[in-house]
């Protein structure tokens, strides 16, 4: 078989992305050890760090040094740490936060990316192989663990929300269900922002129990929730679904399923948006979030991140009209909108 010769540059960079394994690994230390919570009043020495966080000095230097050199806390004279805009992102209990989902990707996701290659080679999935029980059972098992998850999600969809409620109008509709709204934050978004409208937040038995006690006071003669499987039945009669991070959790075969249910419960002239990550259609060897995403549905799911053209079919499939495609400023979610004819 024939070699192509190695270049020196790029042995090199392939060790800058091994880099960002290991970068990722002190990330997590950061986020165990609450580093960002303790740095919110102020600069520190590692001294006074390693006593807050029951550390050893020497190695959590060498974490915080990493992490600096990165740009992830800015270190000073004096092993000195301060919190900047990058490491804000690890606070606790944040808006946009990315803590929870550094310890969903670094804790029970992280060892299905090592077993990628059981995925390419049986078809099956790595997460399931590795744990015994797929990703929601999982969760339904292991409830903290699954409330962490919840609000990872919750914490990276903070500037998607924006983007959304930007680029999208939602003042029209009169009635909106939102299909696995998990913890409700993207309804209460909308209707703060439309105040002539009412919301349902649907999803299973498990998350809704919580949700029922988020509901803001202000909103709750306007939002309610409802229980069920989007696989079976989802609530009927409102003008506008909306569907967030859902759809690329599952095969084609289950998302023509999804979407059959929804076109059964939506009244002609009813929309639903399909807020997940689209792929250009002519992204040849161009970067893309969504196609590092679809690393994480390969390891975990039966899902994958999908072009346009792959989202057109799977609306054809369920009797869906496509309407039209609305960026909202992040690679990682556009707005599909389509229409029960």
């Amino acid at each position: 078989m024939k070699k192509q010769p190695v270049k020196p540059e790029f042995t090199l960079k392939m060790f800058e992305v091994l880099g960002g394994v290991w970068l990722a690994g002190c990330v997590k230390t950061a986020a165990e050890l609450n580093i960002a919570d303790h740095l919110a009043d102020g600069s520190k020495t590692i001294s006074s760090l390693a006593k807050e966080t029951q550390s050893n000095e020497k190695a959590l230097y060498r974490i915080m040094r990493a992490l600096s050199s990165v740009g992830i806390f800015e270190e000073s004279e004096n092993q000195t740490f301060a919190l900047n805009d990058f490491g804000a992102a690890l606070q606790t209990d944040v808006p946009g936060t990315a803590k929870n989902f550094v310890l969903t990707i670094m804790n029970e996701h992280f060892p299905a990316y090592g077993e990628l290659t059981y995925g390419v080679q049986t078809g099956k999935i790595p997460f399931d192989h590795i744990h015994g029980l797929p990703l929601w059972d999982y969760y339904k098992q292991y409830p903290e663990i699954g409330e962490n998850f919840g609000k990872g999600m919750t914490g990276m969809s903070g500037t998607e929300l924006k983007g959304i409620m930007e680029n999208y109008d939602f003042n029209p509709y009169k009635k909106i269900v939102d299909i696995g709204g998990g913890n409700g934050v993207m309804m209460y978004t909308i209707l703060n922002a439309a105040p002539g409208s009412s919301g349902i937040i649907f999803d299973e038995e498990n998350v809704i129990q919580k949700t029922t006690e988020l509901i803001p006071q202000d909103l709750k003669e306007r939002c309610s929730v409802a229980i069920g499987s989007f696989f079976e039945k989802v609530p009927e009669g409102a003008d506008l679904y909306t569907m967030k991070w859902i759809i690329h959790d599952w095969s084609d075969d289950e998302c023509v399923q999804i979407l059959k249910v929804c076109y059964e419960a939506m009244p002609k002239g009813a929309k639903l948006l399909i807020i997940d990550a689209v792929i250009p259609d002519d992204s040849l060897n161009q970067p893309h979030i969504a196609k590092l995403l679809d690393i994480v549905m390969l390891a975990c799911l039966t899902g994958r991140e999908r072009t346009l053209s792959e989202f057109k079919v799977l609306l054809e499939k369920s009797g869906l009209q496509f309407n039209r495609l609305v960026q909202i400023g992040t690679e990682a979610k556009s707005i599909i909108e389509c229409e029960k004819i």
